[in-house]
């Protein structure tokens, strides 16, 4: 009883902690917070003067424990395109998971309960972006329109990304980016959750949502 009436109190601190960290940031880049209900709960959104939004939750995915970041923008891109982009290191993780889902279960498909990023890691090719070597040797990006995905790493967004992978992204960072039914989507762990954190992930996906947008 105890332990559950501390499990409570410490997830109402974590919960207004981030609400804390993201007001002041959403102040502090002129865009609007809000709180929200969602079907796990309460959580908040910010949503910014650039047309995207962040939202912070109970988490969405099995690969992400306890709370979650989202980051999310339409992009106008065709809804047929699936894309998804994540660390190698992450991806092997991921991959070893839909594996053992699928030997233990002696299946003949992939299960269609997991995530889509998920089951996109064993049905989408992969694709190169041989413009940038830090994508090529660090990063795992799948997509169903390859060919179209290298047109979208023009010269300034292989320029964040590799900003990102010196600075910040690290390699077993559980940050999965995803494209599906024109939606763009980031999601990481929201706990705990930091000004700089929002900042740094903010402007690359900003840089990415401008793109897809600008090639759409």
């Amino acid at each position: 009883m105890f332990g559950s009436i501390k499990r409570l109190i410490g997830a109402g601190a974590q919960s207004n902690k981030a609400a804390h960290v993201l007001a002041n940031w959403a102040k502090a880049e002129g865009h609007a917070f809000k709180h929200v209900k969602h079907a796990g709960g309460k959580g908040y959104a910010v949503e910014s003067a650039a047309g995207w939004r962040v939202e912070w939750g109970t988490s969405q995915r099995p690969y992400i424990v306890g709370s979650e970041l989202r980051f999310r923008c339409e992009t106008g891109v065709e809804p047929d395109v699936q894309m998804v982009l994540l660390t190698k290191v992450l991806a092997q993780t991921l991959e070893s998971d839909v594996f053992s889902r699928y030997t233990n279960a002696m299946q003949t498909q992939v299960d269609t309960s997991l995530p889509d990023e998920m089951r996109w890691l064993a049905i989408h090719p992969k694709v190169s972006v041989a413009e940038s070597a830090t994508l090529n040797r660090r990063f795992t990006l799948l997509c169903n329109a390859g060919e179209q995905a290298k047109k979208w790493f023009d010269a300034s967004l292989i320029e964040a990304f590799d900003r990102a992978a010196d600075c910040w992204w690290s390699d077993a960072l559980v940050l999965v980016i995803t494209l599906n039914r024109g939606m763009l989507t980031a999601r990481m762990s929201g706990q705990p959750l930091e000004v700089a954190q929002l900042k740094l992930v903010g402007e690359l996906f900003s840089c990415l949502a401008d793109r897809l947008r600008a090639a759409a």
